[in-house]
C-alpha cells in the first residue's frame, strides 16, 4: 500500500455485507488495533482515518487511528500497527446495526437479532482451551473452541456463564449450552457450541443490550470469562 504525504491519512474499505464490516471492527478493536502493510514508512504517531463501508449502508463508518510502531520486514516492506478507537460517531455505526436488525427481523427462523462479534474467551483453569465468542444476541450466544477435539465437559444441557467487564460494569449472563458441533477438519471448521440465555435480571439484559449496540465496550484487548457445569453453577450464586 501506498501512502499519501501528510495527514490525517484516509483510506476506505469496503465489505460486501453488514454483519461482516461489524465482525472485522470489532474484531480489530477488541485485539486494540490493526496491522496493515505498506511500501512506505510513516512516523510513530501519524493518524489514519479508516472509512468502513458495506454494500446495502449508506452511511460509512468511520475509525480513528494512530500508528503505535513501524517494522520494516523487507527493503521498502514495512508493517504498520494502528491503534484503533472506537467510532466516535454513531451514524454509520447505528446505519450498520440497523441494517443487521432489519435483516433479521424479516427472518422467521431468528428469534433474537445476532450481533457478530470477535472476543476471546478463556476458563479460569490452566487447562482451558481458547475460545472466541463470535455471536451474541439476547438470547444467547456462539463459540468457537480452538482445539482438534471437543472437550468432554461441553455437553448439551450443561450450565454456562459468560462473564466480561465493560466501560458500564461487570457483565454476567448465565445459560445452558442448547448445542455442540464437532470440529471438522477436512474443512478447516472448529468445534461450536451454541448457549441459550436463562432470564437475565433487569441490570443484565441492559448492560448486554448497551454491548449488542456498542454502546457500552469491553477495554481492549477484549476478552471473556467462561465456566460451565458445577463451577457456573458457583459463580451464579
Amino acid at each position: 500500500m501506498g501512502l499519501p504525504a501528510g495527514g490525517p491519512i484516509r483510506l476506505k474499505v469496503g465489505y460486501k455485507t453488514p454483519e461482516t464490516l461489524l465482525g472485522e471492527l470489532t474484531k480489530s478493536v477488541g485485539r486494540g488495533g490493526v496491522r496493515i502493510e505498506s511500501k512506505r514508512t510513516v512516523p510513530v504517531g501519524t493518524k489514519f482515518v479508516f472509512e468502513l463501508r458495506s454494500v446495502g449502508v449508506k452511511e460509512s463508518v468511520e475509525v480513528q487511528g494512530v500508528v503505535q510502531t513501524v517494522t520494516e520486514t523487507a527493503p521498502g516492506r514495512y508493517v504498520l500497527h494502528i491503534r484503533y478507537e472506537a467510532p466516535r460517531n454513531r451514524q454509520g455505526l447505528d446505519a450498520v446495526l440497523r441494517r443487521i436488525f432489519e435483516s433479521t427481523a424479516s427472518d422467521a427462523r431468528r428469534r433474537a437479532v445476532r450481533v457478530p462479534l470477535h472476543v476471546r474467551a478463556t476458563e479460569n483453569k490452566p487447562d482451558s482451551p481458547v475460545y472466541r465468542l463470535r455471536d451474541l444476541s439476547q438470547g444467547g450466544m456462539g463459540l468457537d473452541v480452538e482445539g482438534a477435539t471437543l472437550p468432554p465437559h461441553l455437553k448439551i444441557g450443561q450450565p454456562a456463564l459468560v462473564q466480561m467487564r465493560l466501560t458500564t460494569g461487570q457483565l454476567a449472563a448465565h445459560g445452558e449450552i442448547v448445542w455442540v458441533v464437532e470440529p471438522d477438519a477436512a474443512r478447516g471448521l472448529p468445534a461450536r457450541v451454541g448457549v441459550h440465555f436463562g432470564r437475565l435480571a433487569p441490570a443484565m439484559a441492559t448492560m448486554l443490550e448497551d454491548l449488542l449496540t456498542l454502546k457500552a465496550l469491553p477495554h481492549p484487548p477484549w476478552i471473556a470469562r467462561l465456566a460451565f457445569g458445577d463451577e457456573a453453577l458457583e459463580q451464579m450464586k
